[in-house]
């Protein structure tokens, strides 16, 4: 689906880049050659790390501006989700590392806000470009390959941290009980 909506731009991703704002937040993270995140601590770091070829995550971006806060609520009222909805920024260039196949306990939404995004969703490849989205249930095998370079938005449609120990919780309990039948 295309939405005609541009939420941020890379122009805006290197103003905020530069401001101490997102470090001192703990915002800003590096994606390494492992797949793991690194927190980065200030603009001189995040300049070595984008020479070694490192995606980049920026959280709490549905605090940025009104753009991306008033499409959380979209998000949140278009897939009647009754709790919040957050927002992170990845920006990737061609090549550039990537979490390995993973699993989000959330629905998640990746939004292409320039450049193209390619991923591999439950062994399927899809592409994504701008002003496209794609929507990852919860618990679906993913990854992104970086192909191209791309700046997108990742929407968690949350659900509280008390809901998912409760169902962690009633999980380990049905397994115990079907381990002792």
């Amino acid at each position: 689906m295309v939405y005609n909506l541009i939420m941020i731009n890379k122009s805006q991703l290197i103003s905020a880049l530069t401001a101490n704002h997102m470090y001192e937040q703990n915002m800003v993270y590096a994606i390494d050659e492992q797949g793991r995140e690194q927190l980065i601590t200030s603009f001189s770091d995040f300049c070595k790390v984008q020479k070694q070829n490192h995606s980049i995550k920026i959280e709490r971006m549905e605090n940025f501006n009104s753009t991306i806060y008033e499409y959380c609520w979209k998000v949140k009222t278009d897939w009647e989700h009754g709790q919040h909805v957050t927002c992170h920024l990845f920006f990737a260039s061609a090549g550039s590392y990537s979490f390995s196949m993973h699993t989000d306990p959330d629905d998640v939404i990746i939004y292409c806000c320039e450049g193209s995004k390619s991923l591999i969703i439950n062994d399927k490849p899809v592409t994504i470009s701008p002003r496209e989205y794609i929507h990852i249930p919860a618990n679906t095998p993913h990854q992104a390959l970086n192909k191209d370079e791309a700046l997108t938005l990742s929407f968690g449609l949350e659900n509280y941290t008390e809901d998912k120990i409760n169902n962690e919780l009633a999980d380990v309990s049905q397994n115990n009980r079907n381990m002792s039948a």
